[in-house]
């Protein structure tokens, strides 16, 4: 008897996959007879679908993207972020009397979308964090858990360089200089950069005067061969006595300032500007999924050419039921 029911079950299961395979079958067929009928349509569609699709992708003015990696000097990271935030809600409302300020077209917006975001740098954070500050150690401890805690923006002011991503609609580079025109413009911070160029100059001015003089007193104790030599100046340094004791402290002090004053003049030169660009932006035409057009349109027509079959099925059969019952 048990063998008889695994023969039946056996049988049964057989007999639903040739249903399957037969039902397969038959919609393949269904689709071949309903290409042969609508082929016609179909190739006009996806022919006319294209072109049309590439005659409005040409129509419209393609999208492009710059990105400026730029430095916020004076302390300034702050209010550059404030300032692209506010660029960017301005050119999305099309404010003509902002747009106008700034030097933007005010009929055809020029910047769709602007948005600054720091360069991550651990480096950034340990220079700016006393050597016992336990609160760096733990949020160090914490990035590989939390990858949005280096984004955050109480750790924006201490990155050095940021970011800046602009997508646009105009070839012309020249919307990248008015926004670093506009970004340049605030006299609270241009009134700092000359305060801080002119402590600057003076820094490594003293700097090379001291390494002067720590120069020549080596000259005078190679010289005179002395055990002690005593110089003083006007510049208000303390007056250093030579020994075999101290000349080490002397070469260490020349090596520190040497190092200081490479780091200043490089600092220096990106000083122009309260933000200053370090690469060479170029505005790069961008590929959007949406503005493949010349392949979306014949896929949409399409699904809307088998999708009103789908119903009209569903419909017919639904009429069928309801006479049937």
């Amino acid at each position: 008897m048990e063998k008889h029911t695994e023969e039946v079950d056996l049988f049964y299961v057989l007999k639903k996959l040739k249903n399957v395979y037969l039902g397969w079958l038959a919609r393949g067929y269904h689709a071949v007879q309903f290409l042969k009928k609508y082929w016609i349509a179909l190739a006009i569609m996806i022919v006319a679908g294209h072109f049309a699709g590439k005659f409005w992708q040409q129509s419209q003015r393609p999208k492009r993207q710059a990105v400026m990696i730029v430095q916020n000097n004076f302390g300034s990271s702050s209010y550059v972020y404030d300032a692209v935030e506010i660029l960017n809600i301005k050119c999305k409302q099309i404010d003509e009397t902002f747009l106008e300020q700034v030097g933007l077209n005010t009929e055809t917006p020029e910047i769709l979308d602007i948005v600054i975001e720091p360069v991550v740098s651990v480096n950034d954070l340990l220079k700016v964090s006393e050597p016992n500050d336990r609160n760096i150690d733990t949020y160090i401890s914490r990035i590989d858990i939390e990858e949005d805690l280096m984004v955050s923006e109480i750790f924006y002011p201490q990155y050095h360089y940021h970011k800046i991503t602009v997508t646009t609609n105009t070839p012309d580079s020249r919307v990248l200089d008015k926004i670093l025109a506009y970004l340049n413009s605030n006299e609270n911070f241009n009134t700092i950069k000359e305060v801080v160029i002119a402590e600057t100059d003076l820094r490594i001015e003293r700097n090379n005067k001291t390494i002067e003089l720590i120069d020549a007193l080596f000259s005078e104790y190679s010289g005179k061969n002395e055990a002690e030599a005593v110089v003083s100046n006007d510049l208000n340094i303390p007056t250093i006595r030579i020994n075999n004791t101290n000349l080490h402290q002397l070469v260490e002090k020349k090596t520190e300032l040497i190092a200081e004053n490479e780091e200043l003049m490089t600092e220096r030169t990106k000083y122009g500007s309260i933000v200053a660009v370090v690469n060479s932006p170029r505005l790069v035409m961008t590929a959007e999924f949406l503005d493949k057009k010349g392949t979306l349109i014949p896929i949409g027509l399409l699904l809307v050419f088998f999708g009103f079959f789908w119903l009209k099925g569903l419909y017919l059969k639904g009429k069928k039921h309801a006479s049937a019952a």
